[in-house]
């Protein structure tokens, strides 16, 4: 069976995040279209073995069963030259990063800001690779400006963050760009933002500069605003 160009968008969007749930493809692929439709088309997609559903994704604050979550099956996996074996588990930091790239989309679709350039695991010389670096415009302020965003589940201890800085400040370091963009720590909880912000204020001024830490439901503001 031939591919869509919307099956080819899934998988490639998949592919992107390493996994993704049913709930970013519904609204990023399929907004234009009844809302059975994405459930086929996932569906058939898993049958013809281009996707594999690794199992759901934990229920939100209101409950209810988890939205389902993919990842390359092996045909995909062949189709666009993917190594590595499945993993059995889902991941929840891939999806984390997939929750923020939607929540700019959102952003964008309402017209506040645009993407105009995103990579997931940009590297950064000479060691750090950041979650999700994007560019963006501010029709509404005159003004672009590009972040390397730290997708964060409250899991890693005050060593590696400091670990991670400091390669982000020997990426400053050997930078010759004028402009080098904004750190910012994605957290879903505001204890942890507390934590990372008093992490933060131990190190050095300069290091300081270049870091923020937002709630990811206040990003959008907030990255206006800086």
């Amino acid at each position: 069976m031939e591919l869509t160009q919307r099956d080819h968008d899934a998988l490639k969007l998949t592919q992107t995040f390493s996994q993704v749930a049913s709930t970013h493809l519904t609204e990023l692929l399929f907004a234009d279209v009844s809302h059975s439709v994405p459930d086929k088309v996932l569906g058939r997609l898993v049958r013809l073995g281009y996707l594999s559903r690794v199992g759901r994704r934990a229920p939100g604050d209101k409950g209810g069963a988890g939205a389902f979550v993919y990842q390359l099956g092996r045909a995909g996996r062949l189709l666009l030259d993917v190594e590595g074996r499945l993993s059995p588990n889902v991941n929840n930091h891939a999806l984390m990063i997939a929750d923020t790239y939607l929540e700019l989309r959102r952003a964008e679709k309402a017209g506040v800001l645009a993407v105009t350039a995103w990579e997931v695991e940009r590297r950064v010389p000479p060691s750090v690779r950041a979650d999700l670096y994007v560019a963006l415009d501010f029709p509404q302020q005159g003004r672009s400006s590009s972040y390397f965003l730290e997708i964060d589940l409250s899991t890693e201890q005050p060593a590696r963050i400091r670990e991670k800085v400091a390669g982000y400040w020997r990426a400053v370091e050997v930078s010759t760009a004028d402009y080098f963009p904004y750190v910012v720590f994605v957290v879903r909880h505001q204890v942890r933002r507390n934590e990372l912000a008093r992490i933060f204020r131990l190190l050095p001024e300069e290091q300081q500069a270049m870091l923020r830490v937002y709630l990811i439901g206040e990003l959008i503001p907030e990255l206006m605003r800086l």
